[in-house]
């Protein structure tokens, strides 16, 4: 199943959930899964863990799990930490 922006849902009351709420809702939603995928996408590509995130970025492994949640919402000073400390862009502004 997918929603808006391809974002993949696998349970279905998620999906109908996720159908449920308003457009700026389901926007966000989206935003904050994309970025969350790309996190993982970049630790699989360098072979870390969770665990080596917290490490890096200073915070405990139970607050680096809470990013990989449904409904966890990254602010700009999060994914900055993040970008540092895994030395790769997560989002990119054209400028």
């Amino acid at each position: 199943m997918t929603s808006d922006m391809n974002t993949k849902i696998f349970s279905p009351i998620l999906e109908e959930a996720h159908n449920s709420i308003t457009p700026q809702e389901r926007a966000a939603f989206d935003l904050n899964f994309s970025i969350s995928e790309k996190i993982y996408q970049i630790l699989q590509d360098k072979g870390m863990t969770k665990r080596d995130l917290a490490k890096l970025t200073g915070k405990k492994e139970s607050e680096v799990s809470r990013w990989f949640s449904f409904g966890h919402n990254f602010t700009c000073k999060t994914v900055a930490l993040i970008q540092q400390a895994l030395g790769a862009p997560i989002i990119e502004i054209a400028k």
